[in-house]
């Protein structure tokens, strides 16, 4: 009747759960309770009653589904969340994948180059020791040809102490002269040639030995190199392999956290729509309470005594301030008057002349305290004020005639609702239709 109570709290949504669930329970006593016979003597108090009761259930239910509908969206946003969280760590375990593919690779090449300089390097150290061997039969030659070179050179000395004339005079004839002349320059020239060939072979050799030390040098320089590289990117390849396995755990992680999200998801949609079905059954029961408390109303005020209601409008508004809620559907229910807003105490006037048919809360059993004023117009109109304040209670009392601006009582927050206001109906021929129409 009145606006609804709002949920109030923070909280996870493990406890709003929770509280959904005792929220349920409620409900369902209220079920229970509603199924029980009302004992009053006033069959207008009774569906007054149950009518409240109704409400009252109504709104729990509703209440009830809102926070599973919470506690589902705020699974949701937990999947959606994880959805993303997913979604990245599986873009970086894929880059780091790529980059950790592409080091292998570097790795297999670094170990190719690895091979193919150790292959050199037995190959230039094979090169060496052949040099090596060469440059040891050469040095044999060398030596070999440096003793020659020493008789040669001996020979040659003996030779220079004999003078050409001596040696003419010693030889027994000018052919014997000749020949021992023609040896000795013989001599001389092969003493030159050889005198040269030892200097060029002592010079290759060298050479072919420093070609080899120089080569064995540079394929050590880059066999380090290489091996360097391989160390390095091997530690970079660890550290990407890390970086995968890391990103796949934390994906397992998520998708756990995810599944468990989506499982209590569907739990509380199934427990909202669970409730949402009980909501609307119980609206059913509060229209048909409704619809039976409106046409007792009517009733009463057709044994008020009174003639027939035939003005187009009536008097005044109740009271002065914002509309708060209309007339019509709200909230999966429909609210069968206006709700005016206003300082707590703003006294509430009778919108037209009639007499006072109902005054109190009878339904304070139940733990609804609103207090309620029923004016009768006319045997076929009357207008109920609702949530009126219980420490300065309603100064009319049920027969009594009132005019059209009398004080009825004044604002308060009696009964369910979240703030100060004034709910409104007009009861026409057993009806509640929209104030409205009535008011000037």
């Amino acid at each position: 009747m009145g606006t609804p109570r709002t949920t109030r709290g923070g909280g996870v949504w493990r406890k709003r759960l929770a509280a959904a669930t005792t929220v349920a329970f409620v409900a369902a006593a209220f079920l229970a309770g509603l199924g029980q016979p009302v004992l009053a003597d006033d069959p207008l108090t009774e569906a007054l009653k149950r009518k409240q009761d109704l409400e009252r259930a109504v709104q729990l239910a509703r209440a009830n589904t809102q926070r599973y509908q919470t506690a589902a969206s705020q699974y949701q946003a937990v999947v959606n969340d994880t959805n993303s969280k997913i979604s990245d760590l599986a873009t970086k375990a894929d880059a780091a994948q790529s980059e950790a593919d592409q080091l292998f690779y570097e790795i297999q090449i670094a170990e190719e180059q690895l091979a193919l300089v150790s292959f050199q390097l037995d190959e230039t150290r094979a090169l060496a020791d052949s040099l090596n061997a060469q440059a040891n039969e050469e040095a044999k030659q060398l030596a070999t040809r440096e003793d020659l070179y020493a008789r040669h050179l001996r020979t040659t000395y003996r030779q220079a102490m004999v003078s050409p004339l001596e040696m003419l005079l010693s030889s027994v004839s000018l052919t014997e002269f000749a020949n021992r002349l023609q040896a000795m320059i013989f001599i001389n020239r092969q003493d030159v040639q050889l005198a040269n060939d030892i200097r060029a072979l002592r010079a290759d050799t060298q050479l072919k030995q420093n070609d080899a030390a120089t080569k064995e040098r540079e394929i050590l320089g880059l066999q380090d190199q290489v091996t360097s590289t391989r160390k390095i990117l091997t530690v970079q390849k660890d550290r990407y392999d890390k970086l995968v396995a890391d990103a796949n755990a934390a994906i397992d992680q998520q998708a756990g956290v995810r599944a468990d999200a989506a499982q209590n998801r569907n739990s509380a949609q199934g427990q909202a729509a669970q409730s949402k079905g009980q909501t609307a059954d119980l609206q059913n029961q509060l229209d048909q309470a409704s619809a039976r408390y409106e046409f007792l109303a009517a009733q009463a005020a057709g044994n008020s005594g009174l003639g027939a209601f035939t003005g187009a409008k009536l008097a005044m508004w109740p009271l002065s301030g914002p509309l708060t809620s209309p007339f019509g559907p709200r909230w999966g229910g429909f609210h069968n008057g206006i709700d005016i807003a206003a300082p707590m105490y703003t006294p509430i006037r009778a919108a037209s002349a009639g007499k006072v048919v109902t005054v109190g809360r009878p339904y304070i059993a139940y733990g609804d305290t609103a207090v309620i004023v029923i004016v009768a117009h006319g045997f076929n109109l009357s207008t109920l004020y609702a949530h009126m304040d219980d420490r300065r209670w309603p100064i009319v009392q049920v027969g009594q005639t009132v005019s059209a601006g009398q004080i009825l009582g004044y604002v308060g927050m009696t009964g369910f609702t979240t703030g100060p206001h004034l709910h409104f109906m007009t009861i026409a021929n057993g009806r509640a239709v929209n104030p409205m129409i009535y008011l000037p």
